[in-house]
């Protein structure tokens, strides 16, 4: 039976009811007026509304009438309670059919399942539902798995949504086809449990499992192929350890089981990064310069490596919280700045004006001692650069037909 069809019947009884009770307190009032007339019509009609109410013992209960009352109005009397206690319930029953209908009627459809090349979020917690949300933002298709049969319908309504056990669930939600899976759950055993069971399912699958003790996440990582298993504990520490450096922590994600933060910094006068060049910064602290903004308000998104920083500038980093540890002591890997260019040739004075600004700018040494140093070919210029570094200067130089080639120093 469906849903409307039982609402269409139990308003129907309802109806029937409301008729029933009001033609038996107008027979009732008509009976108490008939055989008390003395008393007035309207305390009849509220007597019988009483007895309705289940008021029998509030009239009879102490009741010593002058006349004895005969005993059919008593079983009137008495069935009047009995049919308004009938009908109370019926009405509760009734209201509480209306608030859930109310409620189903809010709840819009779901969309359906997807076929292949989604993705499965296995729990909708707290974690879970911010993962729906951040996905649904980013229009990935998805499925979201429950087993609490008291989740909240309202939540998540723009998702298909599957409640019930796990094979079911799985073979529901088409995880053979689907893209990725992330387990989300609270129960570090069930999240193995379903893990080891997509792995049979969908070998090719991306696992993405979150864990709370670092032993297990580790174990994990190396029992199963090509799955992200990450610890909530450890990357909030190192999310607040990174913050802890005093920098304005933006965001952070996981790659290749690494946490990455995304920071960002205020250039001051004595600071770390202040002259250096964005070049310098990247290779020096192994990290990423993605945006970068000067006193003039200019932002760059990837900005150019030859720009040097300057007090006041901001920039916005990727880097883990080793790179941002070694920003804040100044620890630049001059290790491996090991690498030289040699200069073979100059075909001309215009190519060796250009090699020498080209110099200048990547590798940040003075315009006149880079002019000088061109003066005399061949010749290996006596600055170590990064190996990016070298490389990129080599490209310029070549562009104006010079050239050069890379040289080890040293093994970093």
């Amino acid at each position: 039976m469906s849903h409307f069809s039982l609402l269409r019947q139990v308003r129907t009884v309802v109806l029937m009811c409301t008729l029933l009770i009001i033609i038996l307190l107008i027979v009732g009032t008509f009976l108490f007026q008939l055989y008390y007339p003395d008393t007035t019509l309207i305390y009849s009609f509220y007597a019988t509304a009483i007895l309705l109410l289940g008021g029998y013992a509030d009239l009879f209960g102490n009741f010593q009438p002058i006349a004895p009352i005969p005993p059919w109005l008593q079983f009137f009397a008495l069935s009047l309670t009995v049919i308004g206690t009938a009908f109370v319930g019926v009405l509760y029953a009734a209201l509480t059919e209306a608030l859930l209908s109310a409620k189903f009627q809010l709840l819009r459809p779901r969309p359906v399942i997807p076929q292949k090349e989604h993705l499965i979020i296995v729990g909708l917690g707290k974690v879970g539902q911010r993962v729906a949300n951040y996905l649904k933002s980013v229009k990935q298709p998805q499925v979201g798995i429950t087993f609490n049969p008291d989740f909240d319908r309202t939540i998540l309504p723009d998702i298909p949504l599957i409640i019930g056990n796990l094979k079911e669930s799985f073979t529901q939600a088409n995880i053979s086809t689907a893209k990725s899976i992330i387990i989300t759950t609270d129960n570090e055993m069930l999240n193995l449990e379903i893990a080891l069971m997509t792995r049979l399912l969908n070998p090719e699958s991306r696992l993405v499992i979150g864990a709370s003790r670092k032993g297990l996440s580790e174990k994990l990582t190396h029992l199963l192929k090509n799955a992200q298993v990450i610890n909530s504990y450890a990357v909030a520490a190192e999310a607040f350890a990174g913050a802890a450096f005093g920098e304005n922590i933006l965001s952070l994600f996981r790659q290749q089981n690494q946490t990455v933060l995304v920071t960002e910094y205020q250039i001051e006068s004595n600071d770390t990064l202040n002259g250096l060049l964005i070049g310098e910064v990247s290779y020096g602290y192994d990290v990423v310069i993605i945006s970068y903004q000067n006193t003039s308000q200019e932002i760059k998104l990837m900005p150019s490596l030859e720009i040097r920083l300057e007090v006041d500038d901001r920039i916005v980093v990727l880097g883990t919280v080793d790179g941002l540890k070694r920003i804040e002591q100044g620890n630049i890997l001059l290790t491996s700045r090991c690498w030289g260019v040699k200069i073979n040739s100059i075909p001309n004075q215009d190519a060796e004006f250009e090699g020498a600004n080209a110099i200048t700018r990547i590798s940040g040494c003075d315009l006149a001692l880079a002019r000088q140093l061109m003066k005399s070919i061949p010749k290996t210029l006596p600055m170590p650069f990064y190996q990016h570094q070298a490389q990129y200067l080599i490209t310029e130089l070549r562009k104006v037909l010079i050239q050069a080639e890379l040289i080890q120093f040293f093994s970093g």
